[in-house]
């Protein structure tokens, strides 16, 4: 399973692969828990986990809790890492590592997610290096693909749920088309047991971290977002950030396309189309709400004006007819997406 020998005796000094990162999103749930079922660590390791969450989903602590073999945690900024415990990002806030502590950041949002999966990725690149394992789960789009990239430059692992075994594919078959070869790629039952006797390996040499991942996981914490650094990551894009409105830098990162803005606000190129989408619907509802209120209004001024009441009810029968022609784009676009 391990492209590491996994039977040989550990130096002196000789750090473990116990950082482990896992990611998930739509389906992720599940799959998690599959995975705790089989995880029987040989070694304590320390767990951090993102799904993606409403800011109100508070009963997934609980339930992780109840379902996990080992302490699950919700952590403060700032808490000590703590061996042998899932440590879970809490609502709206961007979790990421340091040397021995955890960090809480109101960063902008990542492939429209906070918590995101990449910025934990990348702080695992770089804090943990070839002690790092990144996990993705069941999940749409392709959150934690470029984490991923980042934790094997390192020198660390990536280990993927089978898409075949994945509810939603979509953020598994990233994560492989994003390293070429993961570690593993298994059942989430069949990863908690592989994860077992990870945790007690010893890890290989990690890697310098580029600059890139570095400047890009300051910017999650708004540590250093502005135009200037978008500048050092990529090339001016035709396409504004659908969030903020603000230019977009699109950065080339092997095989994946991402984009950035100035505030910080960051998309993999399926990410953006995709919230393009999502302002592109809001914006013709608001546009159907307008023209029937613009109508009632119109026929509501004809009633208690009988000179231009002709007008009143041509140009309300013309926001009618607009209205229906807008209505039924919505239609055809939603038939084109089911």
């Amino acid at each position: 399973m391990s492209r590491r020998r996994s039977g040989a005796a550990m130096g002196e000094g000789a750090q473990r692969r116990d950082r482990i990162g896992i990611g998930g999103s739509a389906g992720g749930l599940p799959a998690l828990l599959d995975m705790l079922a089989a995880y029987e660590p040989q070694a304590p390791a320390a767990l951090f986990v993102v799904l993606h969450r409403a800011r109100e989903a508070g009963h997934l602590l609980d339930i992780l809790k109840q379902r996990s073999p080992i302490d699950v945690v919700e952590p403060a900024d700032g808490a000590r890492i703590a061996p042998g415990c899932l440590h879970l990002a809490p609502p709206d806030a961007h979790m990421v590592i340091g040397e021995d502590h955890v960090h809480l950041r109101r960063g902008p949002k990542e492939n429209n997610f906070r918590p995101a999966i990449d910025p934990l990725f990348r702080s695992l690149a770089i804090f943990g290096g070839a002690r790092a394992t990144g996990v993705i789960l069941s999940g749409y789009l392709d959150d934690g693909a470029a984490g991923c990239r980042a934790i094997v430059g390192a020198g660390g692992g990536v280990i993927v749920q089978d898409p075949n075994d994945s509810t939603s594919p979509s953020m598994p078959r990233a994560a492989i088309s994003a390293v070429g070869e993961p570690e593993l790629i298994a059942h989430a039952g069949v990863i908690g047991t592989a994860l077992s006797s990870l945790v007690a390996e010893e890890a290989g040499p990690t890697h310098p971290v580029s600059e890139q991942v570095k400047l890009e996981l300051m910017i999650a914490g708004l540590e250093k977002a502005s135009m200037s650094s978008e500048d050092e990551l990529g090339q001016l894009a035709p396409y504004n950030c659908p969030d903020c409105n603000g230019v977009l830098w699109r950065i080339e990162d092997g095989p994946i396309s991402r984009f950035r803005c100035h505030t910080g606000h960051a998309y993999t190129q399926n990410a953006l189309a995709h919230r393009q989408d999502e302002l592109l619907e809001q914006s013709m509802y608001d546009t159907l709400r307008s023209l029937r209120e613009k109508s009632r209004m119109l026929r509501d001024l004809s009633e208690k004006d009988d000179i231009n009441r002709a007008t009143f009810l041509k140009r309300a029968a013309e926001c009618d007819a607009d209205a229906a022609n807008v209505e039924q784009l919505i239609l055809s676009r939603t038939a084109r997406a089911s």
